[in-house]
């Protein structure tokens, strides 16, 4: 018998894609104003305020495959688990990395659009193209479901790993920044390495294994925790901005900032999701619904957005400046929502959007 659906996911995952909207549909802005100004610090603070998003979504990854395959986890399991992971992951980015190969071109008039099976196959690996800039965060989610097998093997295996998964992580991923910052050493592909987000997936799935322990541990503690978000967001985007003036982060700072903000902002978000849930039902409902087209609004806004931005191009300064940057944000929001639950309904949809 599985277990029941974790609702309030849905609700964490709206809010994480809304940001990635945030982040993709502000980040011009903070580029083309001049430092300093009222419009550059707030497109600026709604830009790195939202910085919390895609940690969050390998957070969440943690909790549903730890949530959904710990407590009967055997080795019988494998082939399925892998087989889901080709036929709802690969092949949705297969294709819509394709896609992107295409438009890329498309919207290069410099360059004639063709098809190279060669040139299309040295991008699957790590996905570096231009208008598929966000297909990023599938090399590294493939990477981390590839290795689940493995960990939570070993997590049943061994009762001192299971129970100190976020540690694990959490060493593991320190012990990588360490020495990537005294080595000097580039690493190649860094910002797509499983490992760069590993401690934030360990944590994910401690919280997975043991969500209701959690959640009563949640209940007793949102208001600080909540506060600590708050806090942590804040002293991200003031520190961020006293980089622009020349102040530098120390490597632990931006570490414990990048991967410690968004665990706040995730679980504060899974305890207001399930209140929203009990208490705002409507509320809840939409944001249920934006959730679960996060998958397939993610992989189709960028194209969106540039083709918007293409042809809205207000320069900064202008009136009309905000009303442009903010209809692009709405536009990549709420096209591509309707356009997902309208194409949710075929069965055949899990092609284009997984699940």
């Amino acid at each position: 018998m599985s277990k029941p659906k974790l609702w309030e996911l849905d609700i964490v995952r709206a809010v994480a894609i809304v940001a990635v909207l945030l982040i993709h549909g502000t980040a011009a802005s903070t580029v083309a104003l001049p430092i300093g100004s009222r419009s550059h610090t707030l497109y600026y603070a709604i830009n790195h305020m939202s910085y919390f998003a895609v940690q969050a979504f390998i957070l969440l990854s943690g909790v549903v495959l730890f949530y959904s395959y710990f407590d009967k986890w055997s080795a019988s399991r494998v082939p399925g688990f892998y087989r889901k992971r080709l036929q709802y992951i690969f092949l949705p980015y297969l294709l819509w990395l394709f896609f992107y190969y295409l438009y890329d071109q498309w919207l290069n008039p410099a360059v004639k659009v063709h098809v190279s099976f060669v040139e299309f196959v040295k991008l699957i690996p790590w996905a570096e193209i231009g208008m598929g800039y966000h297909l990023y965060f599938m090399v590294i989610i493939m990477q981390l479901y590839l290795l689940f097998p493995i960990v939570v093997t070993l997590a049943k295996l061994w009762r001192p790993l299971g129970r100190y998964l976020w540690l694990f992580g959490i060493v593991v991923q320190g012990a990588f920044v360490v020495y990537r910052h005294y080595s000097g050493a580039a690493v190649p592909h860094g910002d797509r390495l499983f490992i760069t987000y590993f401690a934030l997936f360990c944590i994910g799935g401690s919280i997975g294994m043991n969500y209701e322990r959690f959640f009563a541990w949640l209940n007793r503690n949102v208001w600080w925790v909540t506060a600590a978000a708050v806090g942590a967001g804040y002293t991200f985007l003031l520190l961020s901005l006293q980089e622009k003036r020349g102040m530098r982060f120390e490597f632990w700072e931006y570490e414990l900032l990048f991967n410690g903000y968004p665990v706040l902002v995730a679980i504060s978000f899974m305890w207001i999701g399930r209140h929203w849930l009990a208490h705002a039902p409507r509320w809840a409902a939409a944001l249920s619904s934006l959730g679960a087209a996060s998958f397939g609004v993610y992989f189709t806004h960028p194209a969106l957005l540039s083709f918007y931005a293409m042809r809205a191009q207000v320069p900064a300064g202008q009136s009309g400046y905000h009303l442009a940057v903010w209809g692009g944000i709405v536009l990549i929001l709420v096209v591509p929502w309707a356009v997902v639950r309208a194409l949710k309904r075929f069965n055949w949809s899990w092609i284009l959007f997984g699940k």
